[in-house]
């Protein structure tokens, strides 16, 4: 970490005044981080809150939000996130991996209309990291993990670990389904000390082999002696809270085998904890006492580690010693989530000018930011296939725009519910190859030429265009105003001027000087599109 002097302003919450108003640049800014961009409606609509009152409404509004698996009717309409395989157990089905995709277009949809909470998954996927190509993209595991990422992301952060410890795709990709007595596998066990909480240099090799000999006897597979073979399992999601009324005995639905755990005492940061076999409990003795000591011997270090994690997420990779002990302090009062993040969005230092424009966007932030910018829509913009690869008829020309950004963003490097290895993308200037460059400029052209085809959505290119700019007649005025919605630093003036040449290449000189031009213009829809892509090259398109 460090005390970087360009990182201004603390923790106390921004108050607007002359030398540092509530403007359009500080509402962008608020928007880009948070959920990658808003439309014009919304930036408009938030000159009117305070910036606390904002904050806190896109938070709490995120945690609200229904679950995977849920359909809930709202006075906007219905939000479907029902996943009907998400009890599947046909894992031999020739569907398998469309109903995998089926799952990747909901979270893609999520992050383009609701954008808060699933762009907060998106962080906790590259945290809690699994691949689906680990374990065959296999709908029900998928499903459970996809559900566990939105449960927890503005939950708590120590009831999150605790049940990602059982949770099937995490058991097959660290091997704790393999972790037995007299053979641990320390996998699960060092990477939920180095990786999903307290950091490296916080443990002891004795540390990993005891927590690795207290997580013994966790399994994935259920031998049916009747069809004598193995099942995999579990095929349904269990509730591990044994707080929550009717579901004290879940977790024992988990498979456990006890003559595969480990008893007796067991050495974790210096304390003893010894369990027995006396009155068997599936292992929930152990599998506690180490969640309890990594949050009671080792709160500080975990705080720190991953507020560390989240500013450079949200913020700039060079992360100010003085913010993250501020909000440390704040998180491992009751390691809750959301309160932590409210702090940090409703700070000074969040909404200093020095903070914008410093986070190179990863390529699913690149691509996610166009099409909250533009506020296009399922049903209207891009449309759902089912499990068979089949439309609607509407999408006639049968353009699956969700998953083409599924496979762009993957060709890119950044592949949805499977990162490149158990430390996850790493980030910052790792999206700034030659190689992503080159093909993020090329896949922005396909979207625009290739996957968003129909004329209803040409029209609300031109309608932004007429929002951002009081329907202006002035190509200048015009394109500077897209500058300013779409790049968050300032651009130099030769850039601007190039950029407004770009705007007015496809219509006659003169129709701009008589009158003939104006955002009613038929071409009006393709100027924007090529400007876009002119815009797309930029550096400073690339930071968000």
């Amino acid at each position: 970490m460090s005390d970087n002097p360009c990182l201004k302003g603390g923790l106390e919450t921004y108050v607007p005044r002359p030398d540092k108003p509530w403007n359009e640049k500080r509402i962008h800014h608020l928007y880009n981080r948070l959920s990658n961009g808003a439309p014009p409606y919304l930036i408009a609509l938030a000159k009117g809150n305070s910036p606390s009152v904002l904050v806190n409404y896109l938070i709490d509004s995120a945690k609200k939000h229904p679950l995977p698996g849920e359909v809930v009717n709202t006075a906007s309409g219905t939000i479907n996130y029902s996943y009907p395989w998400k009890n599947d157990k046909d894992y031999n089905d020739p569907d398998i991996y469309n109903k995998f995709l089926q799952l990747i277009r909901m979270w893609f949809n999520g992050m383009l209309t609701e954008g808060v909470r699933h762009k907060l998954a998106l962080f906790w996927s590259n945290h809690f990291v699994t691949g689906s190509s680990n374990y065959g993209a296999y709908p029900s595991w998928a499903f459970q993990y996809y559900y566990v990422m939105h449960k927890h992301a503005l939950g708590n952060f120590r009831n999150f670990v605790y049940e990602m410890g059982r949770n099937p795709a995490m058991l097959h990709y660290l091997d704790g389904r393999l972790n037995r007595k007299g053979a641990p596998n320390e996998n699960y066990a060092r990477e939920l000390l180095e990786l999903f909480t307290m950091g490296h240099g916080n443990y002891t090799e004795q540390d990993v082999e005891e927590i690795a000999k207290a997580l013994t006897g966790w399994t994935l597979y259920i031998y049916d002696s009747t069809a004598g073979r193995s099942f995999i399992h579990p095929v349904e999601y269990y509730e591990p809270d044994s707080t929550i009324p009717g579901k004290a005995n879940d977790y024992k639905k988990i498979p456990f085998n006890p003559d595969l755990h480990q008893y007796g005492g067991k050495k974790i940061f210096g304390k003893t904890y010894t369990t027995n076999r006396v009155n068997p409990d599936y292992g929930k003795a152990d599998y506690d006492n180490v969640h309890n000591a990594i949050f009671t011997d080792r709160a500080n270090e975990t705080a720190k580690f991953i507020c560390k994690k989240l500013y450079k997420f949200y913020m700039y990779n060079d992360a100010p010693d003085n913010i993250v002990d501020g909000l440390a302090e704040v998180f491992k009062e009751n390691w809750d989530i959301l309160a932590t993040l409210k702090v940090l969005f409703s700070s000074e230092h969040f909404f200093e000018e020095e903070s914008m424009g410093a986070l190179i966007k990863s390529n699913i932030d690149t691509l996610v930011h166009i099409f909250r910018s533009l506020d296009l829509k399922m049903n209207e913009d891009f449309f759902p296939y089912n499990e068979k690869g089949v439309t609607v008829p509407a999408n006639n020309l049968n353009r699956d725009a969700l998953v083409g950004l599924y496979y762009q963003a993957s060709n890119l490097g950044q592949t949805l519910m499977d990162p490149v290895n158990v430390a996850g993308w790493p980030g910052h200037r790792s999206w700034l190859s030659e190689f992503v460059m080159v093909n993020r400029w090329r896949y922005i052209r396909d979207q625009f030429d290739y996957y968003l085809p129909y004329p209803v959505t040409k029209e609300k290119y031109r309608t932004f265009l007429k929002e951002i700019s009081n329907n202006s007649s002035d190509p200048d005025f015009i394109v500077r105003k897209l500058i300013e919605y779409v790049i968050t630093l300032p651009m130099p003036e030769d850039l601007i001027q190039t950029t407004i040449g770009v705007f007015k290449a496809r219509v006659p000189a003169n129709y701009f000087v008589d009158g003939t031009w104006n955002l009613d213009y038929n071409l009006v829809p393709q100027q924007f599109i090529d400007v876009m892509k002119h815009i797309s090259t930029l550096p400073e398109f690339q930071l968000l």
